[in-house]
């Protein structure tokens, strides 16, 4: 999904732009984010095209151009669109919710009235940006599950096994095709990192990273190949220092 930050702050802009993106990793959900410094390009992007590409607009009020009237003019293409205004002004709540805002939440921006906003965000979007997959298992059942609830996936003996927060286990029919392109959702759109040619591994779930595996929160160890070793390791920490 995408969202679209206008703020003519950038600071305030960068801000936004690091908090919701560490929601994003922390929960595994896909967040697509496209910065705006100056509200006319932003504005002339949606009307223009008429565009309904973003699901959600976080916008500054006090701007060159008031986010009120900029909200104003994305109704007009979009009702649907959840607008969240972040301002330092208290004096434009009232014209906020005219145009049906979702929330109206003041500077200096607060992490975990972010995190709270995004989860009731995600609920009101609804089950199509709900991290779940379908899993056709050996007994021919389908299951959903949710994707942030797996710790790794495995693939032995032409099957995948989902190993799951909790320890339990789900086991897939056989194989069709090479495993990561039989994996049932986009990987690594979800934070899962391809560590060895039989694992993926949910970063969000790492305990502990040792010389050639990682130690998962619920316990399991997967190895982690000699040849993808140096590469896996930087990608690992670029998610934990959030880039």
């Amino acid at each position: 999904m995408k969202f679209a930050i206008c703020d003519d702050t950038n600071l305030d802009l960068k801000n936004l732009e690091s908090i919701i993106m560490e929601y994003s990793k922390k929960n595994n959900v896909p967040i697509e984010l496209e910065l705006y410094n100056d509200p006319r390009v932003l504005v002339n992007r949606v009307t223009y095209f008429d565009s309904k590409e973003f699901s959600v607009y976080f916008l500054d009020i006090c701007m060159q151009e008031n986010g009120i009237e900029i909200a104003e003019k994305i109704r007009t293409i979009d009702n649907e669109a959840i607008i969240v205004f972040a301002t330092s002004s208290k004096d434009y709540a009232i014209d906020a919710f005219k145009v049906r805002a979702t929330d109206y939440i003041l500077k200096p921006l607060d992490k975990n009235e972010i995190f709270n906003l995004l989860d009731r965000i995600l609920d009101k979007l609804g089950s199509s940006l709900k991290t779940s997959c379908k899993i056709k298992t050996i007994d021919h059942s389908i299951i959903s599950v949710d994707i942030k609830n797996i710790s790794c996936v495995e693939s032995n003996d032409r099957r995948m096994i989902f190993h799951m927060n909790d320890k339990t286990e789900l086991v897939s029919t056989s194989l069709r095709s090479k495993f990561l392109v039989s994996i049932p959702f986009e990987y690594d759109k979800y934070n899962f990192i391809n560590c060895h040619s039989s694992y993926i591994v949910n970063m969000n779930q790492i305990k502990a990273i040792s010389d050639y595996s990682f130690v998962m929160k619920n316990g399991m160890i997967v190895p982690i190949s000699k040849r993808l070793l140096t590469a896996v390791k930087d990608v690992y920490i670029k998610y934990l220092i959030g880039e």
